[in-house]
């Protein structure tokens, strides 16, 4: 038999009851008050220090809690500092917290050395690493977009690797760079250095002349200052966040099913007197209802992000590793995006001597999609058998249907590849002695290495028609290959000498720059066809049987300058800094080389004052600067300053009449050219009020773009050599010069606000406006010029949309009005005698604006631009109790967009509003026939494709919480962190086309949506651990 188990169960009771009274035994209830100043504080947290116990105090400031005698309280409060208090014997608390001035005193960068916050002058933004890792993107841009007044950032295509096109108060230039200058721990960088997020520790963006001068020839964009992760002191600390989810396209061009092509068919038959033929070239076309659209898109396309993050300090010593992969699924087929970034860091910190340096290396693969693939999607007909359902046989194709050439416009790309692998080594060495107090000598170092390889694929693809013969004009015989290498190197090498003295209430300093960069660009291309029997999986140019002659190019040039900058404060109240940069480019001939740029910015922090008594403001500054700068950023030396001999024209040599490959001066060049210049004005004011809870910025500016490098087109009598004038007109027909100018002015607004509740909520908003007007003075005479904006990518013929013009914003739009349709045999006759003799009924009534009785470019009216009138910014988060909550939005308004896509759409008869198009069965339709792609009633320079462009779009949401509050501390796991997260789940827009954030080149394609590669939204879930 076996003994009772009741004896040992009443044991195990008793036991347990023994240990909860003597834990029960210890606890104490301990109350108290808080106070700060003599007033009471309201929701302050009371926690007990590694748990989740804790209590907020109420209106009075008063709290309770149950602890434990071994127990350490912690009382925290937005704009005060932490204390720290054990319970010991003690049962009642009386704590007076003291205000934070950390945020006064916080350090920023500020170009050659930092400064504290509250002495600043110019206008500064700092993002902290916190606010950039709330984004989940792999793009510095996109996690900048709507958090700082004044820093324009829209996509330039939904494309996976695509950077975002950042532009600081307005455009920059009409013809050379528009992107800020980048400096990466101290060294400058030739472009955008693409920089995984989770390797920032800060970003400082220099958006006034005077912050930025000090850069010189490359600073009249502005300056982003990046700071990458360093070790912390103390133990190591370990990092790990993984995040991922998938895709989708929210919206679309609307085109018509096969019933509906069906009846358009028929009233385009109508309409030209020409019957359907439809049926006879495909008998089976009532079979199919095909989404072409569809074929191409890769809906719910996978993305996924990992980091692993280690910091650890020991002594002087500080150690920081970094490791992230990003893999992105494209929505298109055939596209995405992988990358592996790496960044070692270190510094020592040794008395006197300073050293830190860092490196990083990444690794970059990117897959295009075939050129043009949406808009050959689009144009086929729902009636076309399916892709998937083409006999195949290796690279023989067999199409059903009697419209080979057309089906292979698309069937014969989407075995195309595009394939893009970059690398990235960045070095960066400062090391710095202060010899005697106060002064320092300093010495930078740095290396970019940028080398990618792209390889274009067109593999052989025969096409055979329904009979089975071959069919040449759609076949692709002969497999291509384009093979593109870049290998680009800057190195830096930068003395600086710093000297610091104060005494009294007075504050000086002094920094002396002697700056050395070069930059080697080197390019080579080859271009490859294959045999016939070839065999597609082999892409070498060992297997070519014919290459073209190589392209390629080398391109050197050298920046030295020499800086003085000298800051002074009198009891941090009345502050003065000025600058000199000296710049030299070996870009321009030696008559134009040198030139002198300086910057002088003054603050007042009024709140110092004795006079000034007003409690609630904490913190009020009012500073203005102006400043000169340069742009050196223009384009290569040799195609601008300096005579060079080409290729690409060919000549016959000999008596047997040899076509040979020749050399030979096809282009002008003007040894005049020199730097872009300009001159910036900047007033602001910065408040803190409430104890820092309220924080208000606002900014007033005025940048003059001088000396803008333009392109004057010359006569035929130029001489110059044109093998192609179709493409190459802009090229060689041009001479640069220095004949441009531009005002950027306006407005920028900042608030933020930060409590917490007396139940514990903490909460902050910030919100951000900005104003920016562009416009163009002058343009050496040309009153509107220099097209761009084609709203189509295949079809070359297309209208220009976007033009320069005097008075107007940058690539604004000038467009021909229109006034409807023609409905009636009154309106057709009028019309018909007054403009256009061979217009029909349903055709579009064009507005003759100078009354010549032609509709051309003359008849051109500014119809606004792809810049906002205004943007805005806004930014949200909730804590509670381990649980927390980010939203970010973002408003663009009055920005005005090509509707391109819709526009292809009609041309090739596939839009599905052409249901509805004037007939004389619908004599009332607002809808213009559409009989050919080349109809003057689907003409590019038409109003009708313009549309209001202003949205609100939820830019990010996130819902988070820590699971750490619950997991045992034993465990040694300080954060445990679960989130959902998405990205762009809602727009609110009148657009009717993909997507309304356009931001295409920046310039002349900005606002002018081709629907190529629409922006995506996503939806993410994450985890975040830290031990």
């Amino acid at each position: 038999m076996k003994p009772p188990i009741i004896p040992k169960y009443c044991l195990s009771v008793l036991l347990l009851f023994a240990v909860f009274t003597s834990a029960f035994a210890q606890e104490v209830i301990v109350s108290g008050t808080v106070v700060s100043a003599g007033q009471s504080l309201p929701g302050v947290n009371v926690v007990v220090k590694g748990t989740t116990n804790g209590t907020v105090t109420n209106f009075d400031g008063h709290f309770s809690i149950t602890v434990q005698k071994e127990d350490i309280l912690v009382f925290s409060y937005i704009g005060y500092l932490t204390q720290e208090k054990e319970v010991g014997s003690s049962v009642t608390f009386d704590i007076e917290l003291e205000e934070d001035r950390e945020l006064l005193e916080e350090v920023v960068v500020v170009g050659y050395g930092t400064q504290k916050r509250k002495e600043v002058t110019g206008a500064v933004n700092n993002v902290g690493s916190e606010a950039l890792e709330k984004v989940p993107t792999p793009d510095l841009g996109s996690a900048l977009q709507g958090q700082v007044a004044g820093v324009n950032v829209q996509a330039a295509s939904g494309a996976p690797g695509e950077a975002a096109n950042i532009q600081i108060r307005g455009v920059g230039s009409l013809a050379g760079s528009r992107e800020p200058l980048y400096v990466v721990d101290g060294i400058p960088y030739q472009g955008n250095p693409n920089i995984a997020p989770s390797q920032i520790k800060s970003i400082d963006i220099l958006k006034d002349g005077a912050s930025a001068a000090v850069y010189g020839v490359r600073a009249s964009n502005g300056v982003i200052l990046i700071t990458t992760k360093t070790g912390d002191p103390g133990k190591v600390k370990v990092d790990f966040t993984a995040w991922g989810g998938v895709q989708n396209i929210t919206s679309g061009t609307e085109l018509m099913d096969t019933h509906q092509q069906f009846y358009y068919d028929e009233l385009r038959a109508q309409a030209t007197g020409i019957e359907s033929s439809v049926l006879a070239v495909n008998p089976r076309a009532l079979e199919n209802n095909t989404d072409f659209i569809s074929t191409i898109q890769n809906d719910n396309a996978s993305i996924q992000n990992y980091e692993l993050n280690v910091s650890s300090g020991k002594g002087d010593l500080l150690v920081n590793a970094n490791v992230n992969y990003f893999n992105q699924e494209g929505i298109l087929i055939n596209s995405g995006f992988e990358r592996l970034a790496t960044r070692l860091t270190g510094s020592i910190n040794k008395d006197k001597f300073k050293l830190f340096t860092s490196i990083g290396f990444q690794n970059e693969n990117r897959q295009r999609e075939p050129w043009g693939l949406y808009e050959q999607a689009l144009r086929q007909r729902p009636w076309n058998t399916p892709i998937e359902d083409i006999p195949t046989n290796g690279d023989v194709i067999q199409v059903p249907d009697q419209n080979e050439i057309t089906y292979s416009y698309l069937s014969g790309i989407l075995s195309n590849t595009d394939l893009e692998n970059i690398k990235r080594l960045n070095i960066a060495f400062n090391a710095s002695y202060e010899f005697v107090k106060g002064l320092t000598y300093q010495v930078r170092a740095g290396s970019n290495i940028f080398n990618s390889t792209r390889s274009q694929f067109q593999p052989k693809y025969i096409v055979l028609d329904y009979n089975g013969n071959y069919n040449p004009t759609a076949s692709r015989p002969q497999a291509r290959l384009n093979d593109d290498y870049v290998w680009n190197q800057r190195y830096t090498l930068e003395n600086i000498l710093t000297y610091s003295k104060s005494f009294g209430k007075h504050n000086l300093n002094f920094t002396g720059t002697y700056s050395f960069e070069q930059y080697t660009n080197r390019t080579t291309g080859l271009n490859m066809t294959f045999a016939e029997n070839g065999n597609n999986d082999v892409q070498v140019p060992g297997a070519a049987v014919s290459v073209s002659n190589p392209t390629g190019g080398l391109n050197e040039t050298a920046l030295v300058g020499m800086m003085g900058r000298f800051q002074y404060s009198y009891d941090s109240k009345y502050l003065f800094s000025v600058s000199l940069r000296r710049d030299g480019t070996s870009q321009f001939n030696p008559e134009n080389r040198f030139d002198v740029f300086p910057g002088v910015s003054l603050g007042w922090n009024i709140d110092r004052e004795n006079f000034f008594n007003v409690d609630w403001i904490s913190g009020l500054k009012v500073r203005a600067s102006y400043a000169e700068l340069g742009n050196n950023r223009v384009g290569n030396n040799p195609y601008i300053a300096s005579t060079v001999i080409e290729q690409g024209v060919n000549y016959i040599y000999g008596s047997g009449k040899v076509l040979t490959p020749g050399l030979t001066q096809r282009r002008f060049s003007n040894p005049d050219i020199s730097w872009e210049t300009s001159v910036a004005k900047n007033i602001g004011i910065d408040m803190n009020m409430f104890n820092d809870r309220l924080q208000f910025t606002a900014d007033v500016y005025q940048n003059d773009k001088k000396d803008m490098i333009l392109g004057q087109q010359l006569p035929l009598s130029a001489g110059v050599n044109l093998t192609r004038p179709d493409s190459e007109i802009q090229t060689y027909r041009t001479m640069t010069l220095n004949a441009g100018d531009m005002t950027n002015e306006g407005i920028e607004l900042s608030l933020s606000y930060k409590n917490q509740t007396e139940y514990g909520l903490n909460y902050s908003l910030g919100m951000t406006f900005t104003k920016n007007t562009n416009i163009i003075t002058s343009l050496n005479g040309v009153e509107r010029g220099y097209p761009g904006g084609r709203p189509s990518l295949t079809h070359g013929w297309m209208d220009y949309t976007t033009f320069m013009a005097e008075g107007y914003e940058a690539a604004s739009f000038f467009l021909v009005q229109t006034d409807g349709v023609i409905k009636t045999e009154e309106e057709l006759v009028a019309y018909q005698e007054a403009i256009n003799p061979n217009a029909r009924l349903g055709d579009i009534r064009y507005v003759d604006q100078n009354g010549d009785g032609n509709i051309d470019d003359n008849d051109r009216v500014y119809a606004g631009s792809g810049m906002p009138d205004f943007e805005s910014g806004i930014v949200a988060t909730l804590g509670y109790k381990g649980f927390d909550f980010f939203i970010q939005g973002y408003y663009s308004h009055g920005a005005e967009i090509i509707n391109g896509a819709k526009l292809y759409a009609y041309a090739e008869a596939r839009h599905a509003d052409l249901v509805g198009m004037w007939s004389p069965q619908n004599p009332d339709s607002d809808i213009p026939l559409s009989l050919n792609r080349q109809d003057e009633n689907v003409r590019a320079f038409s109003d009708r494709w313009i549309e209001d462009g202003s949205y609100f779009r939820i830019r990010t949401m996130t819902l988070g919480y820590d699971l750490s509050r619950v997991i045992n501390n034993a465990a040694g796991i300080s954060k445990a962190r679960i989130y959902v997260s998405a990205v762009n789940p809602f727009t609110f827009t009148k657009y009717t086309g993909y997507d309304p954030e356009v931001g295409g080149d920046g310039l002349l394609m900005r606002g002018v949506d081709r629907g190529n590669y629409p922006v995506s939204r996503q939806f993410l879930i994450g985890a975040q651990l830290s031990f």
